[in-house]
C-alpha cells in the first residue's frame, strides 16, 4: 500500500470514509512511521480547528467532573465525620453505663478493699521480716559482747 495523504487522514478522523478503507488505513498505521506522523499531524490540526471554532468540549466536561468529584469528596468527608461522631458517642455512652452499673454493684468498692488488704498484709510481712532481722542482729551482737566480757573475767 502507498502512503496515505494527510487529507485522507482528516477524512478518516471525520468518519467520512467507508469501513473497509478504515480497517486498511488502521492496519497500515502499524507498519508505516511516515503515515503515523501524517495521522498525528491531522489529529493536531483537527484538535486546533475545534479549539479555534470555540467548540472545546473537554473544558466544560472536565469542569463538571471536577465539580462533581469535589462535591462527592466533601459529602464523603462529612458523612465519615458524622459516622465517627456517632460511633464515639455510642462508645462513650456504653462505657458510662457500665461504669454506673459497676459502681452500683459495689465492684469498685470491693476492689479497693481487696487492694487495701493486700497492701496491709505485705506491709506487715515486710515489717515483721525487718524486725526479725534486727532482733537477730542485736541478739548476735549481745552474745558476742557477753563472750568478750566472760573472756576478760577469766583472764
Amino acid at each position: 500500500m502507498n502512503h496515505v495523504p494527510e487529507a485522507e487522514w482528516v477524512a478518516y478522523l471525520a468518519d467520512e470514509i467507508p469501513e473497509a478503507l478504515k480497517i486498511e488505513y488502521e492496519n497500515h498505521l502499524y507498519s508505516c512511521d511516515k503515515c503515523l506522523s501524517a495521522y498525528m499531524e491531522a489529529m493536531e490540526k483537527e484538535e486546533n480547528s475545534l479549539d479555534i471554532e470555540g467548540f472545546d468540549i473537554a473544558g466544560p466536561v472536565m469542569e463538571s467532573i471536577s465539580r462533581l468529584k469535589s462535591a462527592s469528596v466533601e459529602e464523603a468527608k462529612q458523612h465519615r465525620k458524622e459516622k465517627s461522631l456517632r460511633t464515639i458517642t455510642k462508645h462513650y455512652l456504653i462505657a458510662a453505663g457500665f461504669t454506673i452499673l459497676l459502681m452500683a454493684g459495689g465492684v469498685f468498692q470491693s476492689l479497693t478493699e481487696y487492694v487495701d488488704s493486700v497492701e496491709s498484709s505485705s506491709e506487715k510481712e515486710t515489717q515483721s521480716l525487718t524486725d526479725g532481722l534486727i532482733d537477730k542482729t542485736f541478739n548476735w551482737m549481745d552474745s558476742i559482747e557477753k563472750k568478750n566480757k566472760e573472756g576478760f573475767r577469766n583472764e
